[in-house]
C-alpha cells in the first residue's frame, strides 16, 4: 500500500489549496487565515465554492511569495 503525504512541492500540478488545506500547510488557525485576508497578507482567493469554502491555486500563492514545501 502506497501512502500519500499532503506536503506541496514543485513537481505538483497546479491544484486548488482550500482554506483547511493551506491553515495546515502553513501550520496556523483557520482564524489567522481570516486576519491575513483582511490584512491583504494572502492574495484574493481563486475560487469561491461558498462563503466558507474558497480556495487559493498554488500558482497564485508563489506568485505571492509564498512558498510551501
Amino acid at each position: 500500500m502506497t501512502t500519500q503525504h499532503n506536503t506541496v512541492n514543485q513537481d505538483t500540478p497546479d491544484r486548488v489549496l482550500y482554506r483547511n488545506d493551506l491553515s495546515e500547510e502553513l501550520r496556523v488557525g483557520s482564524e489567522c487565515i481570516r486576519r491575513w485576508m483582511r490584512a491583504g497578507k494572502l492574495p484574493p482567493p481563486d475560487v469561491y465554492v461558498s462563503r466558507k469554502t474558497i480556495g487559493w491555486r498554488l500558482s497564485t500563492l508563489r506568485a505571492a511569495g509564498i512558498n510551501l514545501v
